[in-house]
């Protein structure tokens, strides 16, 4: 009489079958199958960065500070308010308790 219907059996037989995947079981030094192993097809490639002038390197640098700037402004207003707010609140909260 089969007990679990072979839900078990079939377990095993998958971790079997996962464990075989394993890159550590594969072939690694045969063919020269070692940089493959956890790449794609492509051939891995360095990344060109562009070369900018330093003038305008400086310049995107301040543009980003300025953003940086005004985003931290904005920040603390919505900080702020958010705060006076829920001072508010709490205050108006005591007075209806009292």
């Amino acid at each position: 009489m089969g007990l679990g219907a072979g839900h078990v059996l079939d377990m095993i037989n998958r971790m079997k079958q996962n464990r075989a995947q394993r890159p550590s079981n594969r072939s690694k030094f045969k063919e020269n199958n070692r940089d493959g192993i956890y790449s794609s097809d492509k051939k891995s490639r360095q990344p060109n960065f562009k070369t900018v002038p330093e003038k305008e390197l400086i310049e995107i640098k301040n543009r980003i500070r300025e953003r940086a700037k005004a985003e931290q402004k904005k920040e603390r207003i919505i900080i702020g308010i958010s705060i006076l707010f829920g001072i508010i609140s709490l205050i108006g909260f005591l007075i209806w308790l009292k």
